[in-house]
């Protein structure tokens, strides 16, 4: 799965970011108490790890 901002891949610096930002975003919801969001965006995270690994 390739994700991309405005119909442009992510560089892996971007992608990387991404990553940080959205876990941290998780780690939140998950402490506030919203386990749905963030098992949201867990996925999307795992996606963007996914496309890491398979860029190196």
């Amino acid at each position: 799965m390739e994700h991309s901002v405005q119909n442009q891949r992510m560089s892996d610096n971007e992608l990387r970011k991404a990553i940080r930002t959205l876990q941290q975003r998780a780690d939140d919801a998950r402490k506030s108490g919203a386990e749905d969001d963030a098992t949201r965006i867990e996925r999307t995270v795992a996606d963007y790890r996914d496309e890491m690994s398979q860029r190196l």
